[in-house]
């Protein structure tokens, strides 16, 4: 059985658990934007694996490697 993960719900706490630590406002936004869209893209891509195998580890072993490409 697979677990499903919702890429909107998972980049926004993914957001609020890893807060930026940078100086600058500016910089503040491109860190939270940055993780946003990472965390996003790498749900979409789980949800891709989970929907093609049995095992929630099989689709985790699936995207471990792969890179994001933004």
């Amino acid at each position: 059985m697979t677990l499903s993960i919702d890429p909107k719900d998972f980049a926004k706490m993914a957001l609020m658990a890893n807060p930026s630590t940078s100086e600058s406002i500016e910089d503040k936004a491109k860190d939270s934007l940055e993780l946003y869209l990472s965390a996003y893209k790498l749900a979409e891509k789980y949800e891709r694996f989970s929907n093609s195998t049995q095992e929630t580890s099989e689709a985790f072993s699936n995207i471990r490697d792969i890179d994001i490409n933004m």
